[in-house]
């Protein structure tokens, strides 16, 4: 029996014929051949990005997802990884890891340790060096952001520490005061009670005089009372602190003098407000009412402190007749003689005039 072969084309027959020979000659038995042989399997080929709702392949997704993508494997193609995990009995870690923790803690009291050391060391250093007459200062002040060297105990003498801490105190009662003049104006200003100049002139006076009040009063206040009577250290701080307590009873009184005397809000200036009347005039006139009451404490402890180192002057330049100096007094200076105002004074300051051993 004869075939027409596939397609009627080529026929041969097949009595007598190999298998080989038929195999190869049927399209059908050479497909399934085909068919048989190994796949690929689906983890060895490169992954293909799922398509976008939009049809489109996504781009720019990166390696990460990619190699995420590649890194999943069917079930029965590879072996999976099983990630190690620690394993834990009842929410308590096996023994190695409490041990780690020990260890780390050693670690760190090893350090504490030697960071203690460390500070000994500096400080050891610094006494040797302080003997050696190299003074070694570290910034300390303030204390929110270190910039400048400040104690008192350390570099002023244990008999003119209560003053140096008066005048300490009275800087920081002006600072007060210029910060409370400035929001005074500015309030004002803005309630169309003063003019832009006087606005200007008060942020200026009020920069100015805290730096001033810093860098010349009272750091020659610092440096007189480091001395031993020094005409020059205490006549420099004597000028400043007369032209402070001017400017302070200025700031008090404030004058009508000029178109700029409203820059300080002051006594004539409260009067003005109140005279406004309303509401902005009340507020104008309570807070001109508290700039004046810190600044007649500014006036009123710079007064004592300046007579205070006086006295402190007088002792250390020399001058010996104290019957002298009592005669020579001025009435404001026994003003601030009597006990109420020296027990203040020892209960603020640690200190009086009157323990100095000095009568007015």
């Amino acid at each position: 029996m004869t075939s027409l072969g596939w397609g009627g084309v080529g026929g041969k027959s097949l009595i007598g014929g190999s298998d080989d020979d038929s195999t190869t000659a049927t399209p059908p038995q050479a497909q399934q051949k085909q068919d048989a042989q190994p796949e690929t399997p689906s983890w060895a080929t490169p992954p293909v990005p799922a398509p976008t709702p939009s049809g489109k392949a996504t781009k720019g997704k990166g390696k990460g997802k990619q190699e995420k993508q590649g890194q999943q494997r069917p079930e029965g193609d590879a072996p999976p990884v099983v990630p190690v995990a620690s394993q834990t009995v009842d929410g308590v870690e096996p023994g190695p890891s409490q041990r780690q923790l020990n260890t780390r803690l050693d670690d760190v009291a090893r350090r504490e340790a030697a960071v203690r050391q460390r500070e000994e060391h500096i400080k050891e250093l610094e006494d040797r060096l302080r003997e050696g007459g190299i003074q070694v200062k570290p910034k300390n002040w303030p204390k929110c952001k270190p910039i400048l060297y400040h104690d008192i105990y350390a570099e002023i003498p244990t008999p003119n520490q209560p003053v140096c801490k008066a005048g300490y105190y009275c800087w920081m009662i002006s600072v007060s005061a210029y910060i409370m003049n400035f929001l005074t104006v500015s309030i004002q200003f803005f309630m169309g009670q003063g003019t832009l100049a006087c606005f200007i002139f008060a942020a200026l006076a009020g920069v100015t005089g805290v730096f001033c009040s810093w860098w010349t009063v009272y750091q020659s206040l610092y440096a007189a009372l480091q001395t031993n009577g020094g005409s020059f250290a205490y006549g420099k701080y004597f000028i400043h602190k007369s032209i402070s307590i001017l400017w302070a009873l200025w700031t008090f009184i404030a004058p009508p003098i000029g178109s700029l005397a409203c820059f300080v809000a002051g006594l004539f200036v409260m009067i003005d407000q109140f005279s406004v009347g309303g509401s902005k005039g009340a507020v104008g006139g309570t807070l001109s009412i508290i700039n004046m009451v810190l600044w007649g404490l500014v006036l009123l402890l710079a007064s004592y402190e300046f007579i205070w180192t006086f006295s402190i002057w007088k002792k250390g330049g020399g001058l010996q007749d104290l019957e002298d100096q009592q005669r020579n007094a001025s009435t404001a200076a026994m003003v601030f003689q009597n006990d109420t105002v020296s027990n203040a004074a020892k209960r603020l300051f640690g200190g009086a005039p009157r323990d100095d051993g000095i009568k007015f």
